[in-house]
């Protein structure tokens, strides 16, 4: 920040405040964490999870997640009846960084992962259309699969409510803290159903967890096993306007990188 004052809080989550509440101020009562902290490492860069929580919705139903969805589906169903959702909107603030993306009109995604106790209740009954008249400038009741990421390393998911923090330990490795949060005036079988489900999907060896884990782990692969010449120079090509920009070749211990 220039001046090197922070700003504060408000203004630091500007307009994202209301994407942000539609997981944490459903109801009066606020939320409650159900269960404990889990943490786990993954060997990449933590802006992949981060980036990935912003803006990253087509992953999810396409191939990345077919494999999580196969596994909820009833014994008698396959992935020829499942209807993957295609329309979807995205958000990112006028200032700070965060970003966020849902679906429309579709809960399929919210059920393929939660289930249909939890898709009911965030979608109908008495808690959702407390939702929706809390939350009136929100179309809470049309948003699915929502993910999000409060830059820089705080991401949660509204309807399946992890929320987890990116802890950096270097540019190979992301140390992951999550929890589950729920509406504090949720029922008990409904609170127990959001910890159940989370362990059973977005834990350390959760069934979409690993999807994702295993992607980013991949891409670092490539990306520490790759390495550009010291004496190629990539800018000229990419930015042939900007000839005169400054240029710099940065090694590791993983090959070399060019940045500006």
């Amino acid at each position: 920040q220039p001046g090197g004052k922070a700003p504060d809080l408000k203004t630091y989550l500007s307009d994202a405040m209301p994407y942000m509440d539609v997981m944490l101020d459903r109801t009066e009562a606020g939320t409650t964490v159900v269960g404990g902290m889990q943490k786990w490492v993954i060997p990449c860069n933590w802006k992949f999870a981060a980036e990935q929580f912003c803006s990253d919705m087509y992953h999810a139903g396409t191939m990345s997640h077919v494999s999580g969805v196969l596994a909820s589906l009833p014994p008698e169903m396959d992935l020829t009846q499942v209807q993957m959702p295609k329309n979807g909107a995205q958000f990112r603030a006028a200032w700070g960084g965060h970003g966020t993306g849902w679906y429309i009109n579709d809960p399929g995604i919210l059920m393929a992962i939660m289930g249909p106790k939890i898709t009911q209740y965030w979608t109908q009954g008495p808690a959702a259309e407390k939702a929706a008249k809390r939350l009136g400038q929100m179309p809470t009741q049309t948003m699915f699969g929502q993910h999000m990421t409060v830059f820089p390393t705080c991401s949660f998911l509204p309807g399946i409510n992890t929320i987890r923090s990116w802890h950096p330990r270097g540019p190979n490795e992301v140390e992951v803290w999550a929890f589950v949060v729920v509406d504090a005036d949720a029922p008990e079988d409904i609170k127990e159903e959001f910890r159940r489900q989370n362990i059973r999907t977005f834990n350390a060896g959760g069934t979409f967890e690993q999807d994702d884990g295993e992607n980013w782990v991949e891409i670092q692969h490539v990306r520490a096993n790759s390495s550009l010449d010291s004496k190629t120079e990539c800018l000229d090509s990419l930015l042939p306007s900007c000839g005169d920009a400054h240029r710099e070749t940065m090694s590791t211990n993983h090959g070399t990188s060019c940045r500006s």
